[in-house]
């Protein structure tokens, strides 16, 4: 059932990006404190139910994000079927179909599926390990290997560019900051796997930009899948984004 005075949305917030999660944001307008005891979410964009098990109290008036782990994209596309529920600690159930405030829910998978296709149809990408000066002194190089579909040769896509984040811009030839690294390399079936080197450099210095970085390691590629140009969304394994944040504050900090 709907509770009256409980709003139910989905919303997915900077820091949840990186680490794949959503929230089901949870509005107590009613005149008691609800005491959640299990929260899960089902979507017809994703293949698993989401679920929390841990007791969350919302107080009369207050609002809570409940964080939920997203689990793989279904890419099939259609019109989107979801439903959220709350298992209270009186044994009531809220259960609805959570509003979208932000505008995210048609496009919160686009990214990963983007990347799951161009794996699927043109090559695998990873990032393999950098080379990072613990001086921070010099830019450090980021390797992104890229893997090519098996077949008997053929183009099949290409890497152009590597784009800035907010944290960290690509530096050319001549140790200058520039907001894309121009790559384009061709990919084609059958291809051995080949290494992109992508030096990068801070691109602010402010403390809290560090400290409070959320997507300074959220790499944007540009590439093109067949003949169609297309985004995707690499995101760094946690010991290169520890890394890269450690370089930044170490090159930040070099005279």
């Amino acid at each position: 059932m709907q509770l009256e005075g409980v709003q139910l949305e989905i919303v997915q917030l900077r820091g949840d990006v990186t680490e794949g999660f959503i929230e089901l944001r949870v509005t107590n307008e009613g005149p008691a404190a609800l005491v959640v005891e299990r929260a899960t979410y089902v979507s017809s964009a994703w293949t698993a139910p989401m679920q929390r098990d841990d007791e969350a109290r919302i107080p009369a008036g207050a609002r809570r994000n409940l964080r939920l782990q997203l689990p793989e994209p279904t890419c099939a596309g259609g019109r989107l079927e979801h439903q959220a529920t709350l298992e209270l600690a009186d044994g009531s159930i809220v259960e609805g179909e959570p509003d979208d405030p932000l505008g995210q829910l048609e496009a919160l998978d686009d990214a990963i599926c983007e990347l799951r296709a161009f794996e699927r149809e043109v090559a695998a990408l990873a990032w393999l390990e950098p080379s990072i000066p613990a001086d921070g002194v010099g830019p450090a190089v980021l390797r992104l290997e890229v893997a090519p579909v098996a077949g008997d040769g053929g183009r099949v896509g290409s890497i152009d560019e590597v784009a800035a984040t907010v944290l960290l811009v690509p530096v050319d030839a001549a140790g200058e900051r520039i907001e894309v690294l121009a790559v384009g390399a061709e990919i084609e079936a059958g291809a051995a796997p080949t290494v992109v080197e992508v030096p990068v450099a801070p691109g602010r210095c402010d403390l809290h930009a560090i400290a409070e970085d959320k997507q300074g390691t959220l790499f944007r590629i540009r590439a093109t899948h067949g003949d169609d140009p297309v985004t995707l969304v690499l995101p760094s394994p946690d010991a290169q984004r520890n890394a890269l944040l450690d370089f930044v504050v170490a090159s930040c900090g070099s005279p």
